[in-house]
């Protein structure tokens, strides 16, 4: 991997830590694995809609940390 990869890989990483623990699972499953809803849901113990609230609202947080 090249060094600018690293140092982007690094970047999402520090970034990632700025969500809250469920922010970030919800994120990663929906966004990085591919699961629907519905398996966000059934492995985090919440409601459909609530892991949608959570992944919506992580994006929006690293799109304004990105910007700074």
């Amino acid at each position: 991997m090249s060094e600018r990869a690293d140092e982007a890989s690094l970047a999402f990483l520090m970034l990632l830590e700025r969500l809250s623990p469920e922010a970030r699972a919800a994120f990663l499953l929906r966004e990085i694995f591919g699961a629907n809803y519905r398996e966000v849901a059934a492995v985090l113990g919440k409601s459909k809609a609530e892991c949608r609230r959570l992944v919506v609202h992580a994006k929006a947080q690293l799109r304004d940390e990105r910007l700074r």
